[in-house]
This record gives C-alpha cells, structure tokens and sequence, in this order.
C-alpha cells in the first residue's frame, strides 16, 4: 500500500481559493434558489468549496484515500512518488474544476438571471449557455500543459488526465457511453464548427484564471487522433484505470448532487448511513452478552452460547440424527466461522459452504460481525445480495433481530420494498421528503439488503444514478447468496469484477450457498494475489455427510427415467406416499393423522393441471397453488398458514412452480419434484425436514416436462445429460459433492476462453480495458429476458394472518397507507385497498410529473418511489413473446396500458387469486410461464 501519496485532502488545501485566482470570482453564480426562497444565490466560488468538502466527507467516511492510492499504485506501476501523486491530484482536480465552465456569460445570463452580464455577451458563441465543456476544456489545458513542461508529457499522465475529464464533460448526462475519446475530442463542436475558431473561443476564458497556457498545448486539444495513432490512450489502460473513472465519476456527481442540496435547502446531509465503531461495539455486545432476542415471545438469542464457547470448545461433530445434535453442529459450524475469521481477518474472500439447514444466514451475519469487530470501524456498512425478493424480505427480518439492529440501520432494495420513509418529528413534511430521497438514492443505510441484479449493476454500470454507490462499496463487507443462481454463462464476469472490486476497493466478500460453484478456479485473473479463504473447510466431511444433513431427505429415482409418465399416476403416487406418512407420529413435529406434502412443476400450467387434478381427491384438508402470478399478499398467506404450528396436526399439499426453491422458509414432510437442474433438486431438498425431527421424509425425482425448455442455455443442463449418468446424479445429491457438476461446468467455461475466435471473456475484458462502459454494462446481464407486467385490479387487504396465532403481518405498511389517504383513498368496509384506485394514482402522477418535478423534485420522487411499492401488491409478470402479448390484449385495457404495466380490466376471466392464472382459460402454451 502506497504511503507516499498525499492525502485527498492536502491535495485540495493546497489549491487557493477561487478569488484568488479567478478575476471577479464574486460575479459568478452557481445556483438559484428555489421560487419562494429568499435566502442568496450561490456564488461560484461557495458551490467549489461546498463540493470540495461533501467529497472530502465522502472520501473520510468511506476511506477512498486508501481505494485512490491502490488504484493510482496500480495503474502507474514502475512510476515514481512524484508522478503518482499527480495522478491522484489529476483525479481529485476533475472535482474541483468541474464547474470552472460557469463562468460562461450566457450561462450567467440566461441560468443565473444574472444582470451583471447584460450587454457583456460575446459574439459568435458556439457552446451557448452550457458549461461542461468549458469546464473540461480549462481542466484539460491547465493540466496538459503541466503534465508536458513538468513531467515530459508523461503517457501514463496524459491517457489518465484525458480519461478523468470525461468526468467534467459527462457529469450532468445520465450516463456514460463508449464514445470518451470523441466526447474528450470535442467531436460535437467539430461537426458543426471549425474547431480552431471554437478553441479560441474557449481560450479566451484561461485567462480568467490567470492560466498561460502554451500554444502549443492549445492546438493540441481537439486532436486525440494524434494521441490515438500513437495508441497512448489505450496501451496504458487497464482494470484499475476503468475503476479510477468509474470512482471519480461517482465521486464527483455524488459530492455535486449533495452540495447543491445542502444549498438548496439550507441543510447539508450529515449522517452517511455507516456504523461507528461504537455502533459495532454495542452490537457486538447485544450479539455475544445478550439471553434473549425477544423475551416476550420466548425468542432466546443462542449465539450468546457461540461465542462463550468460541475459545476453548473442542468440536464434537455428532452423528446420531436428532435435532439436538442438529442444533449442536449448527453451533459449531458457527464456531469454525468465527475462529477462521479471526485467523484471516486480512483476507477479502471468504466461501461459506454449507449444508441446507445449517443456517448460512446466521452463519454469514456472525462472520460479517466479526469482521466489522476486528477492523474497529474501518469497514462499516454491510451489503447483503440475493437473487430473490423473497430472500431479500426474509434476510432483512432475520437479521433485524439476530443482529439486534434499528429499523433505520436498514433498507431494502427492491421493487416490492418500495421507499422507506422515516419521520423526523424536528423536521417538517418537505424536510423530511428531502432527507428520505437522498438517504434513499444513496443508499445511506449500514445494512443494505439487494438484489444481485442491482449490485452488479454498481460492479459494471455506465448509468450516473446507479454509479453514485460504487464510492460506497469501498471498504465494505458483501455477503452474496445463491451464487449457483446466475447462469453459468456470466461466471467468469462474476469472478473477475469480485477478484478485481475485493483488491482495489478493500471489500470483504463473503459468498455463500448449500451447492456453490468454486468460481476462483475459472483462469480469468492470472497471478491474483489473494485467494478465497474457506470458513468451514472441511464442510464436506464434517456436516454435508453427517447424517443430521445427509439424511434428512431420501432421494428416490424410481420415476427418475420415465418418459411416459402421465399427470394421473404422478397423482396417484403422491397420494399414496402421503397416506402412507399419515400413519407416523413424530410429536409436536409431525402429529399422527397429518402430512406436508410439496409437489414441484417446471411450468406453471402444468402445476395448475396437476392443482385442479388433485383436488378431485377429497384426501387432502387443503392444496395450496403456489406460482409466479399468484400476488405478493396471497403469498404471504400460503406461506404464513404453513408455518402456523395449529395447522400442523392437517393433511396439506403444496402445487408449486420454482417459486418455492430458495428463500422459502418451510418445513415439509414429502416431496415431489419435476428434476430440472441438480443443485435446483437440491434447493427444493431443502424445504423438506429441515430441522431433523422426523424420520422417512422423500424426495421423489419424476421426469414430466422439457426442462430444455427453459435452461436450454444453461450449461449445467448440457453438461449433466452429456456427461453425468443416472447413479452419478444420485451420488452427487446423496453425497451433496456439486463439485462434481461445477467443475465439468467450470472447465468448460476455460476451455471455451482459451479457444481462438470465439468471443469470450478476453474479449470483455477487452471493452473494460478500453474503457466501453456503455458495452461493458449492456453485455453482463444475469437475467437477459423481456418480461411484461401485469396489474390486477382486484382488492388487495391491508394485513394478512401471521404464522403465530392471533396475529398479523402488514401488507402495506403505515407509510404507505398514509400516501393512499393523502391520495384520497382509503381501505374500503373489508379493510382493502382497491387496486383500481391504485392506479388512478399512479396515471394521476404521470399527468402531472413535470409540473411535480419542477414544484417539488424530492417530493415527486419519494411519491413515485412509495407508490411503486404499493403496485408491487397488484402485480405479476409473465415472459414476453409475441403470443402473449398478443393474448393478454383480450382482457386488458389499452388506454391504461400504455404506461408501463398491462391493465388488466377483465382479470377474473382468466384470474383467481388463491391460484394464480388459469392457463386453460387463457388458452397459454406450457413453455411460456413459471
């Protein structure tokens, strides 16, 4: 780690103040108040300071010096102490200069109302009242010239100083694009004017400063071919010069964006959403001292016992299957965890591998507590990143208790999550919309619960909003769920922004699952200094293979092979095996007379045959139908009522589509499952007999449906039929050994990067080292399908029955049942909220969005972010192919759906609540729906 390199902030107190140097610098206007406002308008001069310290307390809070110097290090390797510095000072001047350009008289005029520039407008002006450019253009130039009289025109200084300016020109666009080196060429004025006149244009402002500028430097702006033809803009690039812009590009926007708030509202942002390292400390205590999680309901807090046993505990390893023993391995489990964090508290990568039921939540929570414990407060915020909302809502809850954490040390991102809305009781109503919609867009929150979609998106992003996080990341601790989730096809992009994001940004990553590939065996980073740390190495032995694990569910293939299986048998098999399960009696667990059956369909129609099939038998007290178009608070229901101890003592099936794998926190008896992927065999495994405390629980494996259908891309479906037998797959969900799959998928995926002309990942690292951001976002999708949202206007309750008898679960919160009143909609005589009254709202706030914005910014994006996750109760999404959309036409209205959602008007004649779409109804092929 470079120590030579000076402070961020020594680099910007050695800059003078702006009217020091720029003549008349008390004429110039940065920002207007807003109508009605009667406080000042903001000098130039006070918005550069204003930005110049938000992003100091961005760089203190976040510790960005250490990120900048590593990056700096690593782009200038061989440099020496003097040239490095500059590179960092080329990096934190983007900020400083970024609007110098305002001093543009048309800009004072005709933005600022600024009289003082009545009559004082020059002639043939080709950059009208815009000032990026402008800006970019006194940044290039002053610094050029020092780079070329002071440093030789060092390469590595020019490419860097180039490529940071893209910052200035770009920092009032939405995004970046792959087109820096025309943008940084000036191209746009180039096309329509003779840039030699556009330059001396521009020139003339030096002098403002009190820049002399050599002639030469001056004629080489607008002339990067020169540059290009020589390739010293590309041979010098590499990963830690794309992360050196990506960060001064988040940086400078993020510091810009809260300055000018901090002006417009006379309030600046003093709380960042970071734990201090008293804040750890308190947790920590509460984790390791306190008895109880909640002593009202009984909920006792046993990782108190974890960490009293922590230092001198001889591991047991039980084999005798019982849930005390279970209980016993999952204390030791988190045991290991903590004891190898403490040894390897300086590594970055860290693999939790662990059995289904083992509790990796817990287990993730303790190591990420333990880290933010050893490093007292250098890391300080947490992200938690799953590939379902489900597992994102059920985390959040989870952990808010485990971790014993205040509800605005939280925040979920997703689109079911809506905004969250604190109240400020010291604040007003425009206060505290204000304070909600910065905390929300940056995320200013310790423990930040996503989707995986949404945080490799910050990973690889060319868009400015989602680009603000990524100087949040550094020194940050990701725990990642599912990895085995992503398409294998996107592994090794995965790897290679962790490996490279883990290195230069000091973040933490803890990656997890029950069936997780080793993706630091795929050869996308050579000579990778660090390597994953495994918590529980010796998982396999130890827990995968211990019979409290291994065998809590039988697999049975005796349907495995048949491909003449017909929907009647399979019916006649499972009521079989469910009356047979009747008879047992395993207490309080699974009464005598009862049974939790779960049966699993690739698509969804087939699940709807198989739900209407099965409900000719009169065996079952209740069959529930789980899918994707069953509605979030029918969802909550199903499973609330499940998990509800009274209704153990019934006979209850469960149809399900793949909904039901991961996150869903069940407890079955029997299976069923239409075998598609072997670690999606295994994920359903895990919703059966999770806690060890009944005997002969199954899972029947059938062969029904094309799986090809849907994972007809997915290599692992290629390579299992290809190379894996019928005793192989068995062997690898018995034994729990996935590497046997993960490694002929891993292989597969270097052998194809190792072949010539073919594209593979050279050649996206290739778009990275060029600096494509717009490419390298756009080819990295983990989800690369078109989906069409549709709204039912049915009436949706305000809460649903809890798991825990007598009580309730909210379905929308008090926040969002205030917004519908503000709205003038209320629960209706059964206490629901009718979705036709939703979405006169949200038509209503597209009608007026301009005039929202322009009254009141902050506000009309808390509306619109609040009001998303209320629509989220009313809708569910199918694939988009020409046949649906051309079928849901029928039932929807047109007018309505021409704002993002499908209206669906006639919902109840293709739609039921309790099951979802009735496919037959809407005459849908199988192949179109989960």
């Amino acid at each position: 780690m470079p120590n030579y390199l000076k402070s961020s902030n020594e680099i910007v107190r050695e800059l003078p103040a702006l009217s020091d140097f720029l003549i008349d610098a008390e004429a110039y206007f940065a920002h207007l108040p807003r109508s009605a406002m009667t406080f000042p308008k903001e000098t130039l001069e006070e918005h550069v300071r204003l930005v110049n310290t938000c992003a100091l307390r961005l760089i203190e809070v976040h510790c960005l010096d250490e990120v900048i110097n590593k990056l700096v290090a690593d782009y200038d390797k061989g440099g020496d102490e003097r040239t490095s510095n500059y590179l960092k000072k080329l990096f934190i001047h983007t900020i400083v200069f970024h609007d110098f350009g305002k001093i543009n008289e048309h800009f004072q005029l005709d933005k600022m109302k600024n009289d003082l520039f009545k009559g004082a407008l020059p002639g043939n002006n080709p950059i009208g009242s815009t000032h990026s450019a402008l800006s970019a253009y006194i940044y290039l130039t002053k610094h050029l010239h020092e780079i070329f009289f002071e440093y030789n025109g060092n390469p590595r200084l020019i490419t860097a100083c180039i490529y940071l300016s893209y910052s200035i020109f770009k920092h009032h666009s939405s995004r970046f694009t792959d087109d820096t080196l025309s943008t940084t060429n000036f191209d746009t004025f180039q096309a329509k004017y003779k840039f030699e006149e556009v330059s001396q244009f521009l020139s003339n402002y030096l002098n403002r400063f009190g820049y002399q500028i050599n002639p030469n430097i001056l004629g080489m702006i607008g002339k990067n071919d020169w540059l290009k033809s020589n390739l010293r803009l590309v041979e010098h690039n590499s990963f830690s010069l794309y992360a050196l812009c990506r960060l001064n590009f988040s940086l400078l926007t993020a510091s810009d964006y809260l300055a000018t708030h901090a002006y417009m509202n006379q309030a600046p942002i003093k709380e960042f959403g970071v734990l201090s390292e008293n804040r750890i400390n308190e947790i920590y205590t509460h984790v390791t001292g306190s008895e109880w999680i909640n002593e009202t309901e009984g909920e006792r807090n046993y990782n108190k016992a974890v960490f009293e046993k922590v230092d001198h505990y001889h591991l047991q390893h039980p084999i005798v299957a019982n849930g005390d023993n279970l209980n016993l391995l999952r204390t030791e489990m988190a045991i290991e965890v903590i004891r190898n964090i403490r040894a390897n508290k300086n590594q970055n990568l860290f693999y939790i591998e662990a059995p289904t039921g083992g509790g990796k939540t817990n287990l993730s929570a303790l190591a990420a507590l333990e880290l933010l414990k050893l490093h007292h407060g250098k890391y300080n915020k947490v992200f938690y990143v799953f590939p379902f909302t489900t597992l994102i809502t059920q985390t959040y809850k989870a952990l808010k208790d485990t971790l014993f954490l205040a509800d605005h040390e939280m925040v979920e991102l997703h689109s079911n999550a809506g905004m969250k809305v604190m109240r400020n009781e010291e604040d007003d109503a425009y206060g505290s919309d204000k304070l909600n919609y910065i905390h929300h867009l940056f995320v200013n929150y310790p423990f930040a619960f996503l989707s995986h979609i949404r945080f490799f998106d910050i990973l690889k992003t060319n868009e400015k909003e989602i680009n603000y996080l990524l100087h949040r990341l550094a020194n940050a601790i990701v725990v990642i769920d599912e990895l085995q989730s992503y398409n294998p096809e996107h592994w090794d992009k995965v790897i290679y922004f962790i490996k490279q994001y883990a290195d230069k940004f000091n973040i933490k990553f803890i990656l997890m699952s029950a069936t997780l590939p080793k993706l630091d065996r795929l050869h996308v980073i050579k000579n990778q200094v660090q390597e994953f740390t495994y918590l529980l190495p010796t998982a396999k032995k130890r827990y995968f293979n211990n019979p409290n694990f291994a065998g809590r569910v039988n697999f049975n293939f005796e349907l495995f092979d048949r491909d003449d299986l017909q929907l009647q048998e399979i019916a006649e098999r499972l009521l079989l095996e469910s009356e047979n399960y009747v008879g047992k009696d395993f207490g309080r667990a699974k009464p005598f007379g009862s049974v939790y059956a779960i049966i699993e369909f690739i698509f969804k129609k087939t699940a709807t045959e198989f739900y209407k099939l099965i409900k000719k038998s009169d065996f079952f007290d209740e069959v529930l139908l789980l899918s994707g178009t069953i509605l979030p608070h029918r969802r909550k229901e199903i499973i609330n009522y499940l998990k509800n101890k009274n209704n153990r003592q019934k006979k209850i099936l469960l149809v399900t589509t793949q909904v039901v794998e991961a996150g869903v926190d069940i407890d079955m008896d029997l299976g069923f499952k239409d075998r598609s992927l072997i670690d999606s065999d295994e994920q359903l495994a895990g919703r059966i007999n999770r806690n060890v405390n009944k005997e002969d629980c199954s899972l029947f494996l059938f062969n029904y449906n094309k799986e090809a259908i849907i994972y007809g891309k997915d290599k692992r479906l290629e390579l299992t039929r290809r190379f894996i037998t019928r005793d192989t797959y068995q062997e690898i969900l018995c034994n729990k050994d996935f590497d046997k799959l993960y490694d002929l998928v891993l292989n597969n995926r270097n052998e194809w990067n190792n072949k010539e002309m073919v594209v593979g990942f050279q050649d996206y690292e290739h778009k990275i080292k060029q600096l494509k951001y717009q490419s390298v976002h756009e080819q990295f999708k983990l989800i690369d399908q078109n989906n069409l949202s549709c709204f039912v206007p049915i009436a949706v309750p305000i809460t649903v029955d809890s798991s825990i008898e007598g009580q309730v679960d909210v379905v929308f919160t008090s926040a969002e049942v205030d917004f519908l009143n503000q709205h003038e909609v209320y629960p209706n005589a059964n206490s629901e909220i009718e979705g036709a009254e939703v979405f006169d709202i949200y038509l209503a706030l597209i009608h007026n969005s301009k005039e929202r914005k322009k009254e009141d910014f902050a506000r009309s994006k808390t509306d619109d972010k609040i009001l998303q996750g209320i629509m989220s109760r009313y809708v569910f999404s199918l694939f988009a192919t020409d046949k649906v959309e051309q079928q849901i036409v029928l039932f929807s209205d047109m007018e309505k759906s021409v704002f993002g959602y499908k209206y669906l008007a006639r919902w109840y004649e293709f739609y039921a609540v309790d099951t979802g779409m009735r496919d037959s109804d809407f005459n849908s092929n199988e192949t179109q729906f989960l």
